[in-house]
């Protein structure tokens, strides 16, 4: 044979090794440029409560659930990590890319026990890169860099672990059945789908002929941790009844089928397309996962790896019903995070189709590795998603953190991290103790330190502004402040922005580091990250005000600025209603641009609504309305509020409420006009979330006073 013949397949072979190698990186990369030490979502009661089990519950709470699993496992993980890793997350984060790794080497483990014809080594190893290159897929993102997700993935690793080596207990002995028993007894403190993994271990002893007495054991383990599970066990609120499911059965199929075929979804643009491809996937997967239990089963002696895989399918499977049942009346859209599972039914698809594959010549040969070549394509593109950067949603979670740490109940920026402000109580405790990210700098200690005094620095001065203040609904305490803070010099951003009142007492505190491309259009690209955003008390309005700008080794610089005056309106969040509202058509003095609505094109009985969205976030405007004290209309705006402004005769300019929900608006000020006054809306936003929106009365019986 010609040093070309063996140079050929070596390189194959090292291309193959790349790619899977091109995926897995790309994915930590994602972990990496993703990374925050902020608990999210559920971390906030299932994860905070971790530091410190005496006080939360004892012994019960490693048992207590959580929806309706019981993530013992991770609640171990979650301890070690508050104990021994200060609560940063990462080694949470590392630990789920390392369960992914175990999948992937189990995986090829299996492939290699799929006997390769002489000379097909090369499609083997193209196989295992391919579903290396699989389990690594960024469309499970969200179980890979959500630090709570180490039960996602054991939920679907150990069931296999355990299968896996109950079928080299056929051969290996009671030591190897010990171990699938233990693994599959784990299984359960996984999450629920995990009480399937006994008593189908049971099932495959019993088809595998491996005697009376292991599938006694099996079932036993089966028995006592199904009432261990199901004692004291209460359905969680919120999940579909399983009474009408057989009127909804369509849904249901076609739910199970999108959730099996959810990475190609995803692989495919996560459109229209993306669902069709999907659905037929997921069809394909099931009707293939009957074909090879007909053929297996029909068999005498069913080969044992294959059961075990059939197994494992059937146990996905019965994982995407069980989400069905509880799930489907919220979304038929796939979540990210469920492709995990999905992922590893495709994997032990492949691995059952391995000596099909392998057995291939010619065009056919040709034409299978060909699509699986195709596949990649769209896959590699949506990998690199990873690189995206996600700078701007871990810069909002940190200002989301310091409102917790304040006690400030600003539900739209804690929205970031939590669906409410029960954040704030969830983590009372891990926050006066200092735990996890409260323990962590510029947010340990941030609350204490309000009122504090800080004598004077001869420090270099700053250059800023402070662009808004605006309400929080709620809380009558502080003001959300926006502005940007930058040591020109230096070219330094500070990491912290201290308001210091005229005596040098601490009045409020934002976090820096937010993008501002305007202000690197200006000031230049060092200062990019100049902006900041937190919390003034109210109390200060009109004072003199020192902005102290801080890194972790201290002060870098100052400027002084007066506080923005006191808001004249009061704002809270109200579905509109044209009895609630006292502004009518009759108001509108001139409706300029705000020919569209909201974003949501949202209509009421007896309103209209003026929008400055009318085909994107692009679009921009003023309408000019003339009000009196008192009045009251209905506003919303998009997500990032900071070029929406009002302009109010005989006041001047004033910072618009930050209001992702309907609220009601109502201009009620000491400082407002006694006679009539005009009040001008702009909108001069055009990148993302950038719109505002106001609904009035439809009838004139109000007419505009003049």
């Amino acid at each position: 044979m010609s040093d070309a013949n063996v140079a050929s397949p070596r390189l194959v072979r090292l291309g193959l090794s790349g790619l899977a190698l091109l995926f897995a990186v790309l994915a930590v990369v994602g972990g990496v440029r993703g990374y925050s030490p902020v608990p999210f979502w559920d971390m906030w009661g299932g994860y905070l409560p971790m530091a410190d089990p005496a006080a939360n519950g004892g012994w019960s709470l490693w048992w207590h659930q959580h929806n309706e699993h019981r993530i013992v496992l991770s609640r171990l993980l979650f301890w070690v990590d508050l104990r021994w890793f200060g609560g940063a997350s990462w080694f949470l984060i590392a630990i789920n890319y390392i369960l992914v790794l175990l999948g992937a080497v189990l995986f090829c483990r299996i492939l290699r026990e799929a006997a390769a014809p002489s000379g097909r080594e090369l499609d083997q190893h193209a196989l295992a890169a391919f579903t290396v290159a699989s389990l690594f897929f960024w469309s499970q993102h969200e179980n890979l860099t959500w630090a709570f997700q180490s039960q996602f993935i054991l939920a679907q690793l150990l069931p296999l672990a355990a299968l896996y080596i109950l079928y080299r207990s056929i051969r290996g002995g009671s030591a190897q059945f010990a171990l699938a028993c233990l693994l599959g007894v784990l299984s359960a403190g996984t999450m629920a789908n995990g009480i399937l993994a006994l008593p189908m271990m049971t099932v495959y002893a019993l088809l595998t002929r491996q005697g009376a007495r292991r599938a006694g054991v099996l079932a036993a383990l089966s028995a006592l941790l199904l009432f261990a599970y199901l004692h004291d066990y209460a359905s969680p609120a919120g999940h579909a009844a399983l009474s009408p499911l057989w009127q909804r059965k369509e849904q249901f199929v076609r739910y199970v089928a999108m959730y099996l075929g959810s990475p190609f979804y995803f692989a495919m643009g996560a459109g229209r397309t993306g669902k069709t491809v999907a659905l037929l996937a997921g069809l394909f997967l099931i009707a293939s996962s009957v074909r090879f239990a007909w053929q297996n089963l029909r068999h005498p002696h069913p080969p044992a790896l294959q059961l075990a895989l059939l197994f494992f399918i059937a146990y996905i499977g019965a994982t995407a019903s069980g989400t069905a049942m509880g799930r489907m009346h919220i979304s038929m859209a796939p979540a990210f995070r469920y492709t995990t599972p999905a992922l590893m039914a495709w994997a032990a698809l492949l691995a059952l189709s391995a000596p099909a594959f392998l057995a291939l010549h010619g065009r056919r040969r040709q034409f299978a590795y060909g699509a699986l070549a195709l596949l990649v394509l769209p896959m590699l593109a949506f990998q690199l998603k990873a690189l995206e950067s996600q700078a701007d949603e871990i810069y909002d979670r940190a200002v989301a953190v310091l409102a917790i740490e304040l006690r400030v109940p600003d539900k739209v920026q804690i929205g970031h991290v939590y669906p409410n402000t029960d954040a704030i109580a969830l983590s009372a405790q891990a926050a006066d103790s200092q735990r996890s990210v409260f323990g962590m700098y510029p947010f340990r200690s941030a609350r204490a330190q309000m009122g504090t005094v800080f004598a004077p620095a001869a420090l270099p001065v700053c250059v800023g502004a402070l662009d808004s203040a605006g309400l929080i609904e709620g809380d009558a305490r502080f003001l959300r402040v926006d502005g940007w803070l930058y040591e020109a010099g230096r070219k330094t951003v500070p990491q912290v922005v201290r308001f210091l009142d005229a005596e040098g007492k601490q009045v409020g505190y934002a976090l820096g580091g937010k993008r501002r491309d305007d202000v690197a259009a200006t000031a230049g690209q060092q200062a990019r990250s100049a902006g900041y955003l937190g919390y003034l008390m109210a109390a200060v309005h009109g004072q003199d005000l020192t902005l102290r700008g801080e890194g972790p080794a201290g002060p870098i610089c100052q400027m002084q600025l007066k506080a923005p005056m006191a808001l004249p309106y009061r704002f809270s969040t109200e579905e509109p209603s044209a009895l609630r509202a006292t502004v009518g058509s009759a108001n509108v003095v001139d409706a300029g641009a705000w020919q569209g609505g909201d974003y949501a094109k949202s209509s009421f009985p007896g309103m209209r609504v003026y929008g400055s969205h009318i085909n994107s976030d692009a679009d921009r405007g003023a309408i000019v309305l003339r009000l009196q004290r008192g009045d009251r209309l209905f506003y919303r705006s998009g997500p990032s509020g900071r070029q929406q402004s009002m302009e109010i005769e005989g006041i001047g300019s004033v910072a618009m409420p930050l209001a992702q929900d309907w609220g009601l608006l109502e201009f009620s000020g000491d400082a407002l006009p006694q006679q009539a006054f005009t009040v001008k809306l702009t909108d001069s936003g055009n990148g993302w979330g950038e719109w505002s929106a106001v609904a009035i009365r439809t009838d004139e019986s109000r007419a505009a006073k003049q």
